[in-house]
């Protein structure tokens, strides 16, 4: 089961729990599509920050359809 990450309350408990989040944007069609796995190390109001498998840090705007999802 996936839990859609939408409040800040939601984006805190992942992170706490170190979670792995999935990072979801739409592609040239509108279709959403998985674009990158990862922890999320810090958020703001306007952005995500993730640390992801591969030991890049990644960072996502809240703000542009991004979605992020945590498996339960």
């Amino acid at each position: 089961m996936r839990k859609l990450l939408e409040s800040d309350a939601d984006l805190f408990t992942a992170a706490l729990s170190q979670s792995t989040v999935s990072v979801w944007q739409t592609d040239a069609v509108g279709v959403y599509c998985e674009v990158e796995r990862g922890i999320i190390e810090k958020f703001t109001k306007s952005s995500i920050q993730l640390s992801t498998k591969s030991d890049t840090i990644s960072i996502y705007y809240r703000d542009d359809g991004t979605l992020f999802q945590v498996e339960l």
